[in-house]
């Protein structure tokens, strides 16, 4: 059930989500251009050196990837249900006639089934989560910190607060 917080708390995740990626493409760009070139040049723009301590570490890479582009793929993850939501929610309102109305219905009844705040409560969540176990690593096996890292974790972990914010005043209106 939509309710107008939600919908401000969904339209601040967006923006959130939209700055996380940029920040996610920004650290993805490096850690790709010095994994595969190890001669790589280009320096991080970032207030301290601890930006290039850690990502220049050997924890910048998981499975095979940059750390950063799994940040990429979770903040864009954020930003297509966060939007896909939008857009239902526009496909649903704006719908006229009777025949784009029965199709709005089932669409509505099809797509009510997934709860767009249990979905964006997981992403962040598990964001969240990731963020802590990261910034555990800066702090005491790498030992230093990353400005840009830092400003991803705590854009994660307003995501994620906003995320039980609109979880719970969901419940809030359906009780």
């Amino acid at each position: 059930m939509t309710t107008p917080l939600t919908f401000k708390l969904r339209m601040a995740m967006g923006v959130l989500a939209l700055m996380g990626l940029l920040v996610a493409v920004y650290l993805a760009i490096f850690e790709i251009g010095y994994l595969f070139r190890p001669d790589f040049a280009g320096e991080i723009v970032c207030p301290n050196q601890g930006c290039e301590t850690v990502n220049r570490s050997s924890y910048v890479t998981m499975f095979g990837l940059p750390v950063a582009v799994y940040g990429v793929l979770g903040y864009l993850a954020i930003l297509v249900v966060d939007l896909g939501w939008m857009t239902r929610r526009e496909m649903v309102t704006l719908s006229g006639g009777n025949k784009r109305r029965a199709e709005a219905g089932a669409l509505r009844r099809g797509l009510a089934r997934v709860r767009v705040s249990h979905v964006l409560l997981g992403l962040t969540g598990f964001g969240f989560v990731v963020s802590l176990f990261l910034t555990y690593l800066e702090l005491f096996r790498i030992r230093a910190i990353c400005t840009w890292c830092m400003v991803s974790a705590s854009l994660m972990t307003v995501l994620f607060g906003l995320a039980v914010a609109g979880l719970l005043s969901e419940r809030r209106r359906a009780a």
